[in-house]
């Protein structure tokens, strides 16, 4: 065969190659970029919205399988593997936190039983000596005695309030309803309603909505400049609900309510904390110049848990 020919027969073949490679390219570039697609960016992208979730406090997720390649699924194993363990240890927090709480409340009951049985009987005696003493000193020395005395008994009232704030007596002795309504005694701008037909509810329910209502009149009194507030307690077969509704000047809610912590207000976040564990829900809505509505509800069902 002579050089021309095999040159023409050399580009011949050369050419039939880059027809084959070309067809081989035009049917497989499809095929692997649909096999990236179904095996790597389709469960990708289930695993990241998965994620983002997370952001939002569900920890409840990659229960189910995204699919994909294997090191997709060893990566959603161990993303599963760390929620648990974050849940796990905002479930213990929780705890530790409601001990606390509870501790709190115990250490307070203490506080207020030691006022009044100590403190506030010793005043009194003192006052009931001043009394005694008007009666047989000199009339010069009478108005020093009378505006001690006025004193004690002013002492003696601030003492009681202090007392109402740390246990509320009212709430052992009569129940929620009636220390509630002791709570709007004091502003005549604090109306109160009970709806439906009270029952009796575990202790630790009771405190829990009473600080409830405690906490949002506190801040409303504090924050709102409010003209009326409105506080429901409503009874009904799903559980007990508690509303406060202010139409003051309101304020921006936070997406979480753990932002508070940043100004160190740690109110709302504690009520919100007590009222989830006792398996409850709590929702707080406002908007600058729309007024402050605050709402608590506790099923029934984990009441009859509780007074099993």
């Amino acid at each position: 065969m002579n050089p021309l020919t095999e040159h023409l027969h050399h580009m011949t073949h050369f050419d039939g190659l880059l027809h084959w490679c070309f067809l081989l390219a035009l049917v497989g570039f499809p095929l692997v970029m649909g096999w990236i697609a179904l095996r790597v960016l389709l469960p990708l992208h289930r695993l990241a919205r998965q994620t983002e979730r997370i952001a939002s406090g569900e920890l409840n997720l990659f229960d189910a399988p995204v699919g994909g390649i294997g090191e997709i699924e060893k990566l959603r194993r161990s993303l599963q593997m760390m929620v648990a363990q974050v849940a796990a240890a905002q479930q213990r927090e929780l705890m530790y936190r409601s001990a606390l709480t509870e501790s709190q409340e115990n250490e307070r009951q203490h506080i207020a039983r030691e006022i009044h049985d100590e403190t506030i009987q010793s005043l009194v005696v003192v006052s009931h000596s001043l009394e005694r003493a008007l009666q047989t000193c000199p009339p010069t020395s009478h108005p020093h005695l009378q505006a001690a005395r006025q004193q004690i008994v002013t002492t003696v009232d601030s003492l009681r309030q202090m007392i109402a704030n740390l246990r509320p007596t009212v709430l052992d002795e009569l129940g929620l309803a009636a220390a509630i309504e002791t709570l709007c005694e004091r502003d005549s701008r604090l109306s109160f309603v009970v709806e439906g037909m009270p029952t009796a509810l575990p202790h630790a329910y009771e405190l829990a909505l009473f600080r409830a209502a405690q906490e949002a009149i506190h801040n409303a009194e504090r924050h709102a400049d409010f003209n009326r507030v409105e506080i429901t307690l409503h009874y009904d077969q799903a559980g007990v609900s508690l509303s406060v509704t202010d139409d003051g000047r309101g304020f921006h809610v936070p997406v979480h309510l753990r932002e508070f912590a940043l100004h160190g207000h740690y109110g709302l976040i504690g009520l919100r904390e007590r009222i989830e564990h006792l398996g409850g829900t709590f929702t707080l809505e406002s908007a600058p110049h729309q007024g402050t509505h605050l709402s608590v509800h506790l099923p029934v069902t984990h009441m009859v848990r509780e007074l099993a």
